[in-house]
């Protein structure tokens, strides 16, 4: 059995896997597996020609979106101790890789790991001190974001640096024997009630309801060209999404047991998004009905709500 297994979802992304490729295949005790939702016949020529040893699949659905094509690549991919659940757009760390597949052998309480991910100017194709992601942070409000996007690393994150929530979905290993725990299932990493936006929010929640160890590193993992947060604005498509799936996540996870105080914030955040949607945007705010018209996957709890609360910002 290898020890982990690579899944990438592509999409029209030949250009990045020109330059992620290489690299990944280079790894030792790893099986890379692509799940291509857009049927490029270019791409899967490209992959069959250039890297016969990948394991390219395709769906009878089409595009499976970002949960379920990685639930289905989990599925798919060869059997192994760990799962990389990776973006085609970011350049991998070989180093970064091998710290974060070194810890998982030594920690066994830790089941989900990743280390630093900075921007990839990709025209350029150069590498740059400005912060991807150093994990998912979330306040009170159930406001979540990505640490220190954006922002030039002078070592202000280093004396916190595993003071998250939760690791972006763009990089992450997994255990797993985690995984067959999070929905009573294997395989199942994501709500697929999740096509894109918010998951991997809801996955940190779910496996922190569970006490499930996230770990998050010094090291550097790679570097990040985010191809869909290039735009200044989401598109409706996506706004939708990304509001939707906020509402689901919260149906999946928040409870009443939370202090007053605690539920206060974040009762008062969801009324003034309702209110800014009323008057920019109303279409969103159709989303918010359409919610709770879905069958949810509510997170098992095995942790007191007061624990869970220390994992969010004041």
């Amino acid at each position: 059995m290898i020890k982990t297994a690579i899944g990438i979802i592509s999409y029209n992304d030949k250009h990045y896997l020109e330059k992620s490729l290489p690299i990944l295949s280079s790894l030792p005790h790893t099986k890379i597996t692509i799940l291509d939702n857009a049927e490029n016949e270019e791409i899967r020529k490209f992959i069959e020609r250039e890297y016969p040893d990948v394991n390219f699949i395709r769906h009878s659905d089409g595009n499976l979106g970002f949960g379920r094509g990685h639930n289905y690549l989990a599925l798919k991919s060869e059997p192994s101790e760990y799962y990389f659940c990776l973006n085609s757009d970011i350049l991998l760390d070989p180093k970064g890789f091998e710290a974060c597949v070194k810890y998982l052998d030594s920690h066994a309480e830790t089941c989900m790991v990743s280390s630093k991910l900075y921007y990839w100017d990709f025209e350029k194709n150069e590498k740059t001190n400005i912060i991807d992601t150093f994990g998912i942070v979330g306040n009170q409000a159930h406001h979540f974001w990505d640490r220190g996007q954006g922002k030039e690393d002078k070592g202000q994150f280093d004396n916190a640096i595993n003071n998250i929530f939760g690791i972006s979905g763009a990089a992450f290993i997994i255990r797993r024997s985690c995984i067959d725990k999070l929905y009573g299932s294997s395989n199942q990493i994501f709500d697929e009630n999740f096509f894109m936006y918010k998951e991997d929010i809801d996955l940190a929640y779910r496996m922190r309801w569970l006490g499930m160890g996230i770990q998050f590193l010094p090291d550097t993992l790679g570097y990040h060209d985010r191809t869909v947060s290039k735009k200044t604005k989401k598109s409706l498509h996506e706004a939708k999404n990304s509001y939707r799936n906020h509402i689901l996540m919260l149906r999946n996870n928040f409870t009443n047991k939370y202090k007053l105080g605690f539920k206060y914030h974040t009762i008062v955040y969801e009324i003034i998004k309702v209110m800014y949607y009323l008057f920019r945007n109303p279409k969103i705010l159709a989303e918010f009905k359409k919610a709770f018209k879905i069958k949810i996957h509510k997170s098992e709890r095995k942790i007191e709500s007061k624990k869970m609360q220390k994992y969010f910002l004041r």
